[in-house]
C-alpha cells in the first residue's frame, strides 16, 4: 500500500475524492440541464422575435417567446372556425409552453437536484459505518477518513442540491419573462394590424 493512503491527510483526500465523484455525476448532468434552459429562456427584443419567427424553424432549444407566438399562431389559425375566444386560446397556449419547459427542463433538473440528498445520506452512513469499523481496529487514519467521507458527502450533496434548485428558479422566473415578451409582442403585432397574422 502507497505511505500517502497511511498518512491521515491522505485518506482525507481520498475519502473526500470519492464523495465529489459520488455528487458530481447527478450534479453535472443537472448542470448541463440548467445550461440548454438558460438558452431556452433567454430574453428576445421584437426585431430577433420577428425575425425568428420569419424563419419558421420549430426546434426544441428554441427561446420560449418564440415558441409561446407559434403555438398561439397555429392555435388563432384553428380556432378561428371554432369560436374560441382569443383569450381562451392565448391561455391555453401559455399552459401548453409552460408544461413544455416543465418537462423539458424544470422537471429532469428537480429529478437530479434530489437524488444529491440521498447520494449525501448513503455518504454519511457508509463514513458512520467505517467509523464504527475503526474504532474496533484502533486506526486513526481510518477514523478521519471515515470523517471525512461522512462529512464532505452531505456537504457536497447539500451544496450540489441548493445551487441546482436555485439556478431551476431563477430560469422558471426567466421562462415567465419570456412568456410575457411573447405576449407583449403579439398585443403590439395585433394592435398595428388587427386580423392580421404574426410577423
Amino acid at each position: 500500500m502507497p505511505e500517502w493512503i497511511d498518512s491521515d491527510l491522505g485518506v482525507t483526500l481520498l475519502m473526500s475524492v470519492v464523495s465529489l465523484l459520488a455528487v458530481w455525476v447527478p450534479f453535472y448532468r443537472g448542470f448541463l440541464l440548467c445550461l440548454q434552459a438558460l438558452g431556452a429562456t433567454r430574453r428576445l427584443p421584437a426585431a430577433e422575435i420577428s425575425r425568428g419567427l420569419r424563419q419558421r424553424v420549430d426546434a426544441r432549444g428554441e427561446p420560449v417567446a418564440l415558441r409561446m407566438l407559434r403555438v398561439l399562431s397555429r392555435s388563432l389559425e384553428e380556432a378561428k372556425g371554432a369560436g374560441h375566444p382569443s383569450e381562451f386560446v392565448i391561455d391555453a397556449s401559455r399552459h401548453y409552453v409552460s408544461n413544455e419547459y416543465d418537462a423539458s427542463y424544470a422537471r429532469p433538473i428537480s429529478m437530479y437536484a434530489n437524488l444529491l440528498p440521498p447520494i449525501g445520506f448513503i455518504g454519511t452512513t457508509c463514513g458512520m459505518l467505517v467509523l464504527l469499523l475503526s474504532m474496533h481496529m484502533a486506526s486513526d487514519s481510518l477514523e478521519i477518513g471515515a470523517l471525512a467521507l461522512a462529512l464532505t458527502s452531505s456537504i457536497l450533496a447539500l451544496v450540489g442540491f441548493a445551487v441546482l434548485e436555485a439556478i431551476k428558479i431563477r430560469l422558471y422566473a426567466r421562462m415567465l419573462s419570456g412568456l410575457e415578451d411573447a405576449l407583449a409582442f403579439y398585443r403590439a403585432s395585433a394592435a398595428r394590424s388587427p386580423g392580421a397574422g404574426l410577423s
